[in-house]
């Protein structure tokens, strides 16, 4: 059993687990969450990320033996890599996040025994879904889209508040979002003006529908390149929460949708496990 630290990279920041190599499934010893500033590179709050909770670890006296950096479809490594310090660069491993996530998902027992399975990957700045083979973790296929997005409902629901003459930022109505996603109707208050308007999971449905449908549309194409029947959906990313998405997906794809604990933290537990595997010695999958 050694300390590892887990880090998931994407658009909109990183988040990071630091945990004991066989406890990934259990509450972290420490965690973080670092915003990507406007303008700013991606590297940069990976970085900050590993700084902060290897910090931690000194100052618990304990050593981080291994740190896993995984990074959406589509993001280049070497933009964590050129980032991290040449002193530290030999410890950091970069890997897909895909690898990350069937990873942690066959740990849990969350993968089906055979054929194939898509994971729905829900983002800040939009959506990740491949389609994989459950026994191997082979990517069959995968495609990026922004059709469905954490940022992009946060607008969604500024308009249809304004719409009701209620004005919010978008922090503000990203805080609604995420409280929808263990209460069934919240009240949304103007600060400038006072008004209100009720918000239920139901509106969120509604708003949720279209961008759902076309990735559904995207599915059907990539389960058919793919050559094989999925027989499941695992729903991930900070968006795994909204309820509305797992509703859709299961109408319009008639599979059963697997919603795991924390879904937005899958991919920094699965990352854990590269790092304990790194830190082993064992052969990791290659970018």
């Amino acid at each position: 059993m050694v300390l590892v630290l887990g880090v998931s990279a994407g658009a909109s920041g990183a988040r990071a687990v630091l945990a004991h190599s066989d406890r990934p499934h259990h509450e972290p010893l420490a965690r973080c969450e670092i915003r990507r500033r406007p303008g700013s590179a991606i590297g940069e709050p990976v970085i900050s990320a590993i700084r902060t909770l290897r910090a931690t670890a000194v100052e618990q006296a304990e050593l981080v033996s291994a740190t896993a950096v995984t990074l959406r479809t589509g993001i280049d490594p070497e933009v964590v890599e050129f980032a991290t310090p040449a002193t530290t660069r030999v410890h950091v491993r970069v890997l897909p996040e895909t690898s990350a996530q069937l990873r942690y998902l066959r740990f849990t027992g969350q993968l089906p025994r055979r054929g194939s399975v898509v994971l729905y990957d829900v983002g800040g700045s939009g959506l990740s879904v491949c389609v994989a083979d459950a026994p191997t973790g082979e990517v069959l296929t995968a495609r990026r889209s922004a059709v469905v997005g954490g940022d992009q409902l946060d607008r969604l629901l500024q308009d249809h508040l304004a719409a009701s003459g209620v004005r919010l930022e978008l922090t503000a109505c990203r805080d609604l979002k995420e409280q929808l996603a263990f209460e069934r109707v919240v009240t949304a208050a103007d600060p400038g003006t006072g008004a209100t308007v009720v918000v239920t999971n139901n509106d969120l449905a509604v708003l949720t529908r279209e961008g759902v449908m076309h990735s559904v549309s995207l599915l059907r194409t990539m389960i058919r390149e793919s050559h094989s029947t999925p027989s499941a959906v695992v729903l991930l990313g900070g968006g795994g929460q909204v309820a509305a998405l797992r509703h859709w997906l299961e109408t319009f794809l008639r599979l059963p949708v697997v919603l795991p604990a924390e879904p937005a933290s899958v991919a920094g537990r699965g990352a854990v496990l590269l790092a304990a595997a790194t830190a082993a010695g064992s052969t990791l999958p290659r970018w």
